[in-house]
């Protein structure tokens, strides 16, 4: 796996991500069985997260609803548009072709 554009590893990321999920909870004063209920994912699930950054992405959808942090999660793999007219003069690979 390629990391030449990051200096952190997914684990790191996973548990930046954990870290901040603990920090609006209580920032939000939820407990975990108040998220938990207001999420549809169990208690035992959201500690995993926090601490461990392990979560699956659907459960990860569902926490965020419940905190009010879904913005961004649409624009994760959105293409770029183009900054330059070089960009837009670059041929657009199609599937199957080289």
């Amino acid at each position: 796996m390629a990391l030449l554009h990051s200096l952190r590893t997914p684990a790191e990321i996973a548990r930046t991500i954990g870290a901040n999920a603990k920090a609006i909870r209580l920032e939000r004063n939820f407990s975990r069985e108040t998220l938990a209920s207001r999420s549809g994912v169990s208690a035992q699930t959201i500690s995993r997260l926090e601490n461990e950054g392990q979560v699956t992405l659907s459960n990860l959808i569902l926490v965020a609803v419940a905190l009010g942090c879904t913005e961004g999660f649409d624009q994760l793999f959105k293409k770029k548009a183009p900054a330059t007219l070089e960009d837009l003069k670059k041929p657009v690979r199609k599937r199957g072709t080289q």
